[in-house]
């Protein structure tokens, strides 16, 4: 695609965002470019916040879990003082990987290539036959401590790190989208959910921007997802556009969702959004909430249901799943799928397992469809004309008000829009130091 390869940077040097991301389209090596996966990792994913975790999977002192930050491994670890910490999965003596298992509890980890051993806050606590190094070492063993992540904050029990020194708050970078999480927790009884009931991982042959931005597309259900309406029934609602009152919103700062509160509350039902499951069979859940809540707000949050949200750049609140997605090449992505657990709910718990096996399983009907499509998107992409991706849908129709940018048509891409606004703004950055 050669003029994808002279459109990447500005007679200055510095990186042409308009060449390849415009209001409503975007060029072809967005998504296959070495240079842009390059840079992705450099600015969206090394001085922008990410999601790392919950803090449900690190609850107890010890707890780890091995992740990746853009191209960084890193361990996502709670102290004996318990505080959670991001550290570099790099040993500082030879770059060995520290940790290789995806989760455990452990007070220390020790590199299997030279013995070096470090507690689980990342200082560095033994070094076998130190005497070898000298009296130098000895004055810089201090600073041999493993890397951590410089920022970390969560909220509602999501850990977002930053590998940037200095940088906006996670407050101002969720912005809008803690409403999605909000209403989230709002459907449990203790306002936290539980996320160590285990991952599902889909290794997508696409790139990572395609994963995240088909989970927020409301216009291919009906077509990609066809036999999904066919082998259920009924469906939560309509899957045509023209037939619910459904919207799509660019929630700012690259969030974004298909939000179906309208018309659920319309409705007036509760857990239509569950397959219209009957209150008598959750008993336990109904009691908790209602002790909890109250009976008005727990039928409200009933009628209402999960969020169908986006969090830029990694995180996707799947109703009663949650999704993130780690980027690993331009053509490939790994995308980790477990369900929203509600402390203490059992029965309810079980229900929600069996649906997302059957959505989100190796044998679902959901994820398989997306995993193929994606991957026939990139397929597509060998083909190098014409250039640039249509994201025009419903464009002039976006309306603004104080949620977001908004489009009454479900199938309008001002999802994608949002996306690719941040996108460019975070992109189109001047080069770091």
């Amino acid at each position: 695609m050669t003029t994808a390869e002279t459109t990447h940077t500005t007679a200055s040097g510095a990186f042409d965002v308009a060449a390849v991301v415009q209001e409503n389209r975007v060029h072809g090596s967005v998504y296959t470019s070495p240079e842009i996966f390059r840079r992705e990792m450099d600015t969206i994913f090394r001085t922008g916040w990410v999601y790392v975790a919950h803090e449900s999977e690190v609850s107890e002192r010890g707890d780890y879990l091995t992740r990746r930050i853009g191209s960084n491994p890193v361990v996502v670890a709670r102290g004996k003082d318990g505080r959670v910490r991001v550290l570099l999965n790099r040993c500082t003596h030879r770059a060995n990987r520290l940790c290789n298992a995806e989760k455990g509890n452990a007070s220390s980890f020790r590199c299997p290539y030279h013995g070096w051993t470090f507690s689980n806050d990342g200082s560095l606590t033994a070094v076998p036959m130190r005497t070898g190094y000298g009296e130098d070492f000895q004055r810089v063993r201090s600073e041999l401590g493993l890397a951590r992540a410089p920022r970390v904050d969560s909220y509602g029990g999501f850990v977002f790190a930053s590998l940037a020194e200095d940088g906006i708050t996670l407050a101002e970078h969720l912005g809008r989208a803690t409403i999605a999480i909000d209403r989230l927790l709002a459907l449990s009884p203790t306002g936290a959910i539980d996320l160590r009931s285990g991952w599902m991982k889909h290794h997508h042959r696409a790139n990572w921007k395609m994963v995240v931005e088909n989970n927020v597309d409301g216009y291919h259900a009906l077509f990609t997802h066809a036999s999904v309406y066919d082998a259920v029934r009924p469906a939560k609602v309509s899957h045509v556009p023209s037939k619910v009152d459904v919207v799509v919103r660019d929630l700012g700062g690259g969030h974004s969702e298909i939000d179906y509160s309208a018309e659920y509350r319309k409705l007036d039902e509760e857990f239509v959004w569950y397959g219209r499951s009957p209150r008598e069979k959750l008993p336990e859940y109904i009691a908790a909430m209602e002790e909890a809540h109250g009976a008005e707000r727990t039928h409200d949050a009933l009628v209402v249901g999960p969020p169908h949200t986006l969090i830029w750049p990694n995180l996707f609140l799947a109703e009663m799943s949650v999704m993130f997605v780690e980027p690993v090449a331009p053509d490939e992505t790994i995308a980790y799928t477990g369900i929203a657990a509600m402390p203490g709910q059992d029965r309810l718990n079980e229900r929600t397992l069996r649906r997302a096996e059957g959505a989100m399983g190796p044998a679902g009907f959901l994820i398989a469809d997306d995993g193929e499509i994606g991957m026939r998107n990139q397929a597509g992409l060998a083909a190098e004309g014409p250039e640039w991706l249509v994201l025009a849908r419903g464009e002039e129709s976006d309306t603004e008000d104080e949620t977001g940018t908004v489009n009454t048509d479900k199938s309008a891409e001002t999802p994608q829009r949002g996306f690719y606004r941040q996108w460019a703004a975070v992109m189109g950055q001047e080069d770091q130091a």
